[in-house]
């Protein structure tokens, strides 16, 4: 096959429309179950009454209640496939999103709420997302991800925003009413939109011909096929454990870092409108980001830009110890380039080990314990910064070290497909 093939982004106009779909759903994912944190507590501890402090430390056990959600999704993908699951929970996030912000008015409805939209939201963000990409893609996952998780970094570079000017307009329970309607108009449109594979509109996966001459014949076998890595076969795979505490430890660092971005900003003597704008560069630089890791990982293989991508941290982790203002800017840099590259990485690999036939099953586990692990960046930080008295330098090293042993972690993971082959 002609190597040129794999690394352009020739994918045909279904190809596009799919990328450019799960682009929308990382948005929506991001903006909601992450980004939209940031906007969350000051406003409904000043419409409600909330204690600020309180709900703002609902968001660790939603997040881990939004991991149960994703094992289950996982799992249920199998049956209802990425079409159905992302336009039905979709749907339902949006009507959760909507009643979140009339009836969140007390700690206990706050936490319900915030709960059952990271839970459902999951589905659809992390689950039926990769599992449509792995589907399209199988060959050049690398650039087709590249392209849609530019979804994640447009988000963070957005949504804060336009969701601040709603809410200072029409209060937060019209806001989320707003938002909450569009995504609900967007599950609708996913029906009508998506379809689960290539085969079914007549194209050929990756959009490349060679290998993928029987459609009818392989979209027969991807509806029919039943996974042998079933949840007790996995939890005893050494690749999967070393994907997801790997990938994990990654995206703890990542999460350690863009959390506290503009809280060292400010440690450091810049003012607070200069450090949001220090990260609102690093998310356009994000976009940028996305789309190197995808061709790195399509030039060479997924493993080496996991661990460039994971030393590329290192060097963004000793800019911002350092702290001085050329050290800081260069460290826009290297977050920027880091903010889009996990959720591209981790399915790429799951992909390269699995393969297109198994990967639904594999990734069932392997994105939801990554995403639990990441969760706890926020106790790491909160723990450090008060033993250190406020200094980044002790979580900062401890950052440096969880990199070090997710990155050895994956350089263990197998280099063979262990799924079935083929295409």
């Amino acid at each position: 096959m002609d190597k040129k093939a794999l690394t352009s982004s020739k994918f045909g106009k279904w190809g596009w429309s799919i990328i450019a779909y799960s682009f929308l759903l990382y948005y929506f994912w991001a903006g909601l179950a992450v980004d939209g944190l940031n906007i969350y507590t000051t406003a409904f501890s000043a419409t409600y009454g909330l204690d600020y402090n309180t709900i703002l430390g609902y968001a660790t056990p939603a997040g881990i209640i939004g991991v149960i959600g994703g094992i289950i999704a996982g799992r249920l993908i199998m049956k209802t496939g990425a079409r159905k699951m992302a336009a039905v929970t979709l749907i339902a996030t949006g009507i959760i999103y909507m009643l979140f912000g009339y009836l969140a008015t007390t700690h206990i409805s706050y936490l319900i709420f915030l709960s059952l939209f990271t839970f459902v939201s999951m589905a659809f963000g992390l689950i039926a997302n990769t599992a449509l990409m792995s589907n399209w893609f199988p060959r050049k996952k690398g650039i087709a991800l590249g392209w849609s998780t530019m979804g994640a970094p447009f988000c963070t570079a957005t949504f804060v925003a336009i969701l601040s000017v709603l809410v200072g307009r029409f209060g937060i329970g019209n806001a989320c009413l707003i938002i909450g309607i569009v995504v609900v108009v967007f599950g609708i449109v996913s029906f009508f939109w998506v379809k689960d594979y290539p085969e079914e509109v007549g194209a050929y996966p990756d959009n490349i011909p060679e290998g993928g001459e029987q459609l009818a014949a392989q979209l027969a076998e991807m509806r029919s096929y039943k996974s042998p890595f079933t949840v007790k076969v996995l939890l005893k795979d050494k690749d999967m454990w070393l994907m997801s505490l790997g990938f994990g430890m990654l995206w703890m660092v990542t999460v350690g870092i863009v959390s506290q971005f503009v809280p060292r900003m400010l440690s450091v003597g810049y003012d607070n409108p200069t450090a949001l704008m220090m990260l609102t560069v690093a998310a356009i630089i994000g976009l940028f980001g996305s789309y190197f890791w995808g061709w790195l990982d399509q030039k060479t293989n997924t493993k080496l830009a996991s661990l460039i991508y994971s030393a590329s941290y290192i060097i963004a982790l000793l800019l911002l110890i350092q702290g001085s203002q050329i050290a800081c800017y260069i460290a826009i840099v290297f977050v920027g380039l880091g903010i889009g590259g996990l959720l591209n990485l981790m399915p790429s690999m799951v992909i390269t080990v699995y393969g297109r036939h198994d990967f639904a099953s594999a990734n069932s586990l392997v994105s939801p314990i990554a995403s639990l692990m990441q969760k706890f960046a926020f106790i790491i930080m909160a723990v450090l910064l008060a033993q250190s008295g406020g200094s980044y330098t002790l979580p900062y090293t401890v950052f440096i070290v969880i990199d070090i042993v997710g990155a050895a972690l994956l350089m263990f993971v197998t280099k063979e497909c262990k799924g079935k082959t083929g295409i």
